[in-house]
């Protein structure tokens, strides 16, 4: 952990302007959790009057605030990182930008005590972090939601019915088609690089890639391909060095890429007409002429 540093986001709003404390600074873990618990506590009347402040817009005093309350973000970082994949530096990191966004938004006329309003905005902006960057890709608020109600309708009912129950008859309790269900819980599958590898049967070790199917291509078609290529080269080599040179370069045949007359007239000296009675004359004699040997068993 004490190889780990915390960098936060560029400001984008303006709860992250103003800050250049420890929350700004490129440091070691260690170190950071050591100048959070320098920061002292406030009471409730230091509280209030540094939040009125704060309200008037006084940076230094927002400053204060944040710092006495970083240590809440440690706690609920504690908390929230059994449930999480992200690791403990990003989880502070995005519970801080909620403590920024608490102390824009905090009225302390209201009565109570800012670290009760902070906690909110802490648990918001760290489990957006959760839902949002534990997964390949971004998962929607709505799906999240759809599925936590999945969750509970499928526990209720085979409470119920004593026995498990399908996802096809909790979507259907739920009024919602089957198949967008399935698609729903899809996206939380884990996602398996397909340059890992796995132990094979033999004890010797495959990549993914090795064992899926590329279903684009077809043995056949590849097959039939390079037969093509074998046949086009045996009738080509029937033409003069020149006369084989023009086509496979009009053509883009072997390693050679589809050229104009006009460039080809430039490689060999000559005009473009020249190029192109060439082209003709070989077509005229491939049109006429068998390569019997290449289709001889």
């Amino acid at each position: 952990m004490k190889d780990q540093t915390i960098k936060m986001k560029k400001a984008t709003n303006p709860a992250r302007n103003g800050f250049v404390s420890v929350t700004t600074v490129s440091e070691t873990l260690g170190d950071y959790l050591r100048k959070v618990n320098s920061f002292k506590s406030l009471s409730a009347e230091e509280e209030k009057e540094i939040a009125v402040k704060a309200k008037n817009g006084d940076k230094e005093a927002k400053k204060i605030l944040v710092q006495a309350n970083l240590k809440l973000v440690l706690t609920i970082a504690r908390k929230a990182i059994h449930v999480s994949k992200l690791p403990m530096v990003d989880l502070i990191q995005e519970g801080n930008l909620g403590l920024m966004t608490a102390v824009e938004k905090f009225n302390p006329n209201l009565g109570y005590r800012f670290s009760t309003y902070a906690g909110w905005w802490i648990k918001q902006a760290m489990f957006k972090a959760i839902s949002e960057q534990s997964y390949s890709m971004k998962i929607p608020v709505y799906i999240q939601e759809t599925l936590s109600k999945f969750s509970k309708v499928k526990a209720e009912m085979e409470k119920a019915y004593n026995c498990q129950v399908t996802n096809q008859d909790v979507a259907k309790k739920m009024n919602l088609e089957p198949a967008k269900i399935d698609t729903f819980l899809s996206a939380y599958t884990t996602p398996v690089s397909i340059e890992g590898c796995f132990d094979a049967k033999n004890g010797s070790e495959l990549n993914v890639a090795d064992v899926l199917e590329d279903e684009k291509t077809s043995v056949e078609e590849n097959v039939e391909y390079e037969e093509l290529k074998k046949d086009l080269a045996c009738v080509i080599s029937t033409l003069k060095e020149r006369e084989q040179t023009v086509i496979k370069m009009r053509f883009g045949l072997e390693n050679f890429a589809k050229t104009t007359l006009e460039d080809i007239g430039r490689i060999f000296g000559v005009t473009k007409e020249c190029i192109r009675q060439t082209e003709m004359r070989a077509i005229n004699k491939l049109r006429n002429s068998l390569c019997l040997s290449c289709y001889a068993d």
